[in-house]
């Protein structure tokens, strides 16, 4: 990213009130994500109507996101498809974006710390099938059944033994993480692992 990019990218986000792209998607994105959660029903359901649930709460529920979306500074886009590296469809569960910043997330069902978390998830991003030139992107783990600190443990663990994996790191969110990696084409990015029970009859 040249400097002009991302002296540009900087500006807009001093104008929302955040200093970075970590900034706002730690404090404004995970964050109203989290609060969504919290208010959300949490009845099991397909993964598309849980997912659903959080995005229709996030354009009604007065928030300091809401205010965003309303004035179509910030965009918030489900069921997003975008283009692989060998320009195939693939499609993303939740994308927040604004003028120089995506922030994909992909969801999955969970009722144990089953592989496919990471063989369709996490290895999209690794890959580059989901956000490719970004630095960040996210997961949220919808816990159907299974206790949900044992299974963000054990995949924690998982993950850690990945040899694409850098780092990890707990962020302030109960029973969730950061992991680093390197993704195919050497670059860098950082996922943000959210867990949430959705487990209730």
């Amino acid at each position: 990213m040249s400097d002009s990019q991302s002296d540009f990218i900087n500006y807009n986000l001093s104008k929302l009130g955040y200093s970075s792209k970590q900034d706002i998607i730690e404090n404004l994105f995970i964050k109203s994500l989290v609060d969504s959660y919290n208010r959300v029903d949490k009845n099991i359901g397909v993964e598309n109507e849980i997912r659903d649930r959080i995005v229709r709460d996030l354009y009604t529920v007065d928030s300091r996101i809401k205010f965003w979306l309303q004035y179509k500074i910030i965009y918030l886009d489900w069921e997003n498809w975008v283009f692989t590296p060998e320009f195939e469809l693939g499609r993303t569960d939740i994308a927040f974006k604004l003028t120089g910043l995506q922030f994909i997330i992909e969801c999955k069902r969970l009722r144990n710390a089953s592989n496919a978390y990471i063989t369709e998830g996490l290895d999209r991003f690794i890959s580059l099938q989901y956000a490719q030139g970004d630095e960040f992107a996210g997961m949220m783990g919808f816990i159907i059944a299974g206790d949900k600190v044992t299974i963000c443990k054990e995949l924690r663990g998982k993950i850690k033994a990945l040899e694409h994996t850098t780092s990890l790191s707990e962020i302030y969110y109960s029973s969730s993480f950061n992991s680093d990696h390197i993704r195919n084409d050497k670059s860098q990015i950082g996922i943000y692992h959210l867990f949430l029970d959705f487990k209730f009859a």
